[in-house]
């Protein structure tokens, strides 16, 4: 499952499909995101930024309450645990001061009926723990069981072994800090249910079959190749939010 995405990102930030196996996550320090042009005006924004090269429209009809970006990713995905424990702890403290919202939403990537149902169970349980605010609590560990912190998924390779349900993606939540009977409460409720089923439909909607992915305002794919920095990464993430 691989693309490398971004000129100045792509040593550091190996990105994932739907087709071909995934690549070990980096360990080698981050280098100081660069700042993008100086605040850049409006009008300079449109002429840095084109659609088909920086970006493009997935859903003309697209609305949100509040400008917002959305992260699709997965816990398999060495990509997607750089992006998590590298790149946006500058990434979101930068939207949030733009006034902008930041999301995230599991892909389903299954290449089997088996992988399928592991998806879902794990798509299930973070949906589930976003809602009760204990997201922070099981990314390290779900990135480090799933594969996408530290393993080749070639051939072989046994990530996620041991989970087959729900109940088994419960158990590692609780044992590292969930709260059991809130996670019980909700977890197979109408409106978790909804949620996965929207986030299945959004992947679908919004072309996602690289991951990490981002979209704006439920409209703009960004095009992860042509973006040569972080500051960059923000500057489009911006521009788009108020288009």
């Amino acid at each position: 499952m691989k693309k490398i995405f971004g000129i100045a990102l792509a040593l550091m930030l190996a990105g994932c499909s739907e087709s071909a196996p995934e690549a070990p996550a980096k360990s080698e320090p981050a280098p100081a995101p660069q700042a993008s042009a100086q605040q850049a005006a409006p009008a300079a924004h449109a002429a840095q930024f084109k659609e088909g090269v920086h970006y493009q429209v997935v859903n003309p009809a697209g609305k949100v309450d509040k400008p917002t970006v959305t992260e699709f990713f997965s816990f398999y995905c060495g990509g997607c645990y750089n992006m998590e424990s590298r790149f946006l702890p500058t990434i979101v403290p930068a939207l949030e001061s733009k006034g902008l919202a930041f999301e995230q939403k599991h892909v389903n990537f299954a290449r089997n009926d088996a992988d399928y149902q592991t998806y879902q169970a794990v798509i299930r349980a973070f949906a589930t723990v976003q809602e009760m605010g204990e997201a922070k609590l099981i990314k390290d560990p779900m990135f480090a069981l799933m594969g996408g912190k530290d393993h080749n998924h070639t051939a072989g390779d046994k990530h996620g072994e041991g989970i087959n349900s729900l109940a088994d993606v419960r158990a590692i939540f609780v044992e590292n800090g969930v709260n059991a009977e809130k996670f019980d409460a909700i977890a197979e409720t109408p409106a978790i249910s909804e949620q996965v089923e929207l986030w299945a439909k959004e992947q679908r909607l919004y072309q996602v079959g690289s991951i990490p992915a981002f979209v704006v305002n439920n409209k703009y794919l960004i095009n992860l190749n042509n973006i040569e920095s972080v500051g960059q990464l923000v500057d489009l993430m911006a521009y788009l939010a108020a288009k």
